[in-house]
């Protein structure tokens, strides 16, 4: 069944939406009051339309708006604006009589209006908004199941062959976003691995070709490490524990991989290796000095 998810601190005014909205949409209505617990409840479940506060900073919504297209099956969900609704007016106190004459007299004078008051927005427009996202949103949804979400095969790393953890034993450590993550498998276009802690802003992708590629860093029994630039192209929770643990996939930028040597895939290393094994001396000499050959 659809839902909707309410982005909304305010009690007040996540009452007054949650008043318009029921009766007039037929999708089952969660109100949250902080990000961080919106993001909670899209790690459970993915909604089909998200309403967040038209004051949030933009780099709090471009982060959402980044999770959810790293998310498997989030590629329908409509994000919406929401405007500070214009409030019922509340029925004017009585005013208490006076045992002096002249007291009653005295009129008094209208408050002005806030400037909340004249910057509300109709409940009733914004909910004729809400259900047309709805519409939207199933929609694409059904678009989906039937020709299926679009692939960026550039991006792909699944289309070459992926090698468990216990297959690259000479991988001791992943270092990605300033966390030790687990290595659950390695191709020659990106790893797949498992966080603790969901991934930030800076690592997802982005449109700007001029912003930092994050970075992820493995490093090698043989005390050297290789570094590789790329973005996350998947981030998938997963609850095998009572806090959260994220699978996230890594793509590789094109000149960036690894070598493996099954595949005989070579990819430059970024960081010069410290010392190789002796094993490898000889090989090295063959190969160019920019690639770095693990063992096999």
């Amino acid at each position: 069944m659809s839902w909707l998810l309410v982005v909304q601190p305010d009690p007040v005014q996540a009452a007054a939406l949650c008043d318009a909205l029921r009766g007039n949409v037929t999708a089952d209505i969660v109100v949250a009051e902080s990000v961080e617990a919106a993001l909670s409840l899209i790690d459970d479940r993915v909604p089909d339309v998200i309403l967040l506060p038209s004051l949030m900073p933009a780099a709090v919504e471009d982060y959402v708006v980044a999770y959810l297209g790293a998310i498997p099956g989030a590629d329908h969900v409509q994000i919406l604006g929401l405007p500070l609704l214009r409030l019922p007016a509340a029925p004017a106190p009585k005013r208490k009589r006076s045992i002096f004459r002249w007291r009653r007299r005295r009129r008094q004078e209208p408050a002005p209006p806030t400037v909340a008051d004249t910057h509300a927005y109709d409940s009733g427009a914004f909910t004729k908004d809400v259900i047309d996202y709805l519409a939207g949103a199933r929609m694409i949804k059904k678009d989906l199941a039937r020709y299926g979400p679009p692939v960026n095969y550039s991006l792909e790393r699944r289309r070459e062959p992926r090698f468990p953890s216990q297959e690259v034993p000479w991988i001791s450590l992943v270092s990605f976003a300033g966390e030790q993550a687990t290595l659950l498998d390695v191709s020659a276009r990106g790893v797949l691995l498992r966080m603790s802690s969901r991934p930030g802003l800076n690592v997802f992708k982005r449109a700007d070709a001029n912003a930092r590629r994050p970075r992820l860093i493995l490093k090698l029994e043989s005390h050297s490490e290789v570094q590789a630039a790329g973005q996350v192209i998947r981030c998938v929770p997963v609850r095998t524990t009572a806090h959260p643990q994220y699978e996230v996939a890594f793509s590789f930028d094109e000149e960036v991989g690894l070598h493996l040597p099954w595949s005989g895939a070579l990819v430059p290393s970024l960081s010069a290796p410290k010392a190789l094994p002796k094993q490898l001396l000889r090989e090295t000499q063959i190969e160019q000095p920019k690639y770095l050959l693990l063992p096999g």
